[in-house]
């Protein structure tokens, strides 16, 4: 079997049956697909029993609520794939994604792929290809491509295929309980061991945007979640030796800076240490000291240098 496709589903009766469709309807046929019903209460058990009659390709498991992490480990756990691809219930892949991957796959730790945005306020899709690019480490692809600004976070899963032996072999899981930075926290842990990473140009997944989407919910427990997120990696990596760190270091400094930004928000003693020892450009090295002095000074330069662009 080539590929394990993983879904988490919670309380996803509005778009489930269009992530599905999107799968069932590839030409390529070695795959299995696991979808992890997470708690949902509303139709979503429904709809998996229908499609579970028709594709016994398709395994469900069903657990209490547990958030997304949670439900991707469980999907890890029983995948059977020599590929993992990740999918979001509200998303879908692309026609053939499936056949035109296939072909790309030749024992790389990671394959990464481009992807489409659909706007469902606008109706409007957009393509957003990568460029293809031979075999590298997965940690100079971070280092290269980490900081650039693009219309898809670079961290996020869904839009790279993951050698399973890759993922077991070096334990690489999601942080469970954790609803927010999941993916920064797998992405740059998955590039840290990678030896080997493929891009290829195609546009493989359709990333639909909604404003009810989690990424965009002012929830203040997410905020605690991305918050956990960036210590795990301060704490994994201002103390590891043998790579560069200028770019984790920025990414670091940044995620520092964001959360002094939001009033309210402090930080330890020993963060503060971390917060300074990342800060490797001037730009951050000044916003450290003006966020030294207060956060509120910092929350008011914020704003200074926002009013003046």
């Amino acid at each position: 079997m080539t590929f394990s496709i993983i879904i988490p589903a919670y309380n996803a009766e509005s778009y489930l049956s269009r992530c599905l469709d999107s799968i069932f309807s590839q030409e390529f046929n070695d795959y299995e697909v696991i979808v992890i019903n997470d708690g949902s209460s509303d139709g979503t058990t429904d709809i998996l029993n229908e499609y579970s009659a028709k594709h016994p390709n398709l395994q469900v498991i069903n657990q209490s609520n547990q958030g997304m992490a949670t439900a991707r480990n469980r999907g890890l756990e029983v995948a059977q794939g020599e590929y993992v691809l990740f999918v979001d219930s509200d998303d879908r892949l692309c026609y053939n994604a499936l056949a035109a991957l296939a072909p790309q796959v030749s024992g790389e730790d990671i394959i990464s792929f481009g992807t489409q945005i659909y706007n469902e306020s606008t109706g409007i899709l957009t393509d957003n290809p990568i460029r293809p690019t031979a075999s590298t480490t997965g940690w100079e692809y971070f280092c290269r491509e980490r900081l650039i600004s693009r219309p898809v976070h670079f961290v996020c899963i869904w839009q790279r295929a993951y050698r399973r032996g890759f993922l077991e072999e070096n334990d690489l899981r999601f942080v469970d309980g954790l609803r927010r930075a999941e993916d920064d926290l797998f992405s740059t842990m998955a590039f840290l061991y990678a030896k080997s990473v493929k891009t290829i140009a195609d546009c493989l997944y359709i990333y639909h945007v909604r404003a009810a989407s989690i990424t965009r919910s002012s929830d203040p427990k997410l905020d605690v979640d991305s918050w956990r997120a960036q210590q795990i990696l301060a704490d994994t990596f201002i103390p590891m030796q043998g790579i560069d760190k200028r770019v984790i270091y920025q990414v670091l400094a940044s995620n520092y800076i964001n959360h002094l930004s939001k009033k309210g928000n402090t930080i330890t003693s020993t963060e503060r240490g971390q917060f300074r020892q990342v800060c490797v450009t001037p730009r951050h090295r000044r916003l450290y000291r003006i966020a030294h002095i207060s956060p509120s000074l910092l929350r008011f330069y914020n704003r200074l240098c926002s009013s003046l662009r």
